[in-house]
């Protein structure tokens, strides 16, 4: 019998204040985020990017369960198959030939990857969609499922964790104050802000209350100048950022 499925995933308020802000779509984002969590990327020690971020996040997100390593139920029944075609992705990910780019050797652990989804029970993953609310779904791809099956976690958990690490108030008060934060989650949210992933040559249609608040958020930071305290400077804007959230969904 498979598990029960909790599947209405929470979205962090400062995860949606920071969309609401760069004019982003929260599926999108989380979309993006679920396609560059790769076993091959999970294994490679070299730097691809996106990719290592977002798979670096998903094991960030199980060492911060602080539990123990345990077996994967989904594999139980096919630990020879599995221990096998993982063996070959990561043949692949150290193999040290020239001239073969990251995004060819990723394409070529795609049956192995294949391999491993057939034949692994989906007891975290039952579904190929999860939904954020009736409108919006996000599809989980293989590598994505095979990962969370290997870690007995549901999906829900991994993208809380990923939108929970998201602080806009947080890494603007860090750049303000010169502060190097090493949030790579935020860092790859913000290379999503700039159109990593997605199609970002459309003009952005600007309302006036969102033209005043990106011309008063220049100030703002101007004037936080002598703030030197992280912390606080963080909960000012922090403040400033959810009036202006809370002002564009009145």
């Amino acid at each position: 019998m498979k598990q029960a499925y909790p599947d209405i995933i929470t979205i962090p308020l400062e995860f949606k204040i920071a969309c609401l802000i760069y004019k982003l779509d929260m599926a999108q984002v989380l979309q993006i985020f679920i396609d560059h969590v790769t076993l091959y990327d999970k294994i490679c020690r070299k730097y691809n990017r996106g990719f290592s971020e977002a798979s670096e996040t998903f094991i960030r997100y199980i060492i911060s369960k602080g539990k123990p390593r345990a077996n994967s139920k989904a594999m139980r029944h096919c630990k020879s198959l599995f221990d096998e075609n993982i063996h070959q992705i990561a043949i692949l990910a150290h193999m040290k030939r020239k001239g073969w780019k990251a995004s060819t050797r990723r394409s070529y652990t795609r049956c192995f990857v294949r391999n491993i989804f057939e034949s692994m029970e989906r007891l975290h993953t039952p579904a190929d969609l999860v939904y954020l609310d009736e409108f919006s779904s996000l599809k989980l791809s293989m590598d994505f499922c095979i990962l969370c099956e290997i870690h007995n976690c549901f999906p829900k958990e991994c993208l809380e964790y990923f939108m929970g690490q998201i602080s806009l108030a947080r890494a603007h008060a860090h750049k303000g104050l010169k502060i190097p934060s090493n949030n790579f989650i935020f860092t790859f949210f913000q290379d999503v802000a700039n159109g990593f992933g997605r199609d970002a040559s459309g003009l952005i249609d600007l309302s006036e209350s969102e033209i005043d608040f990106y011309e008063k958020m220049d100030e703002i930071r101007l004037a936080l100048y002598v703030v030197r305290d992280l912390e606080e400077r963080t909960a000012i804007l922090g403040k400033y950022y959810l009036s202006h959230y809370q002002n564009m969904n009145s």
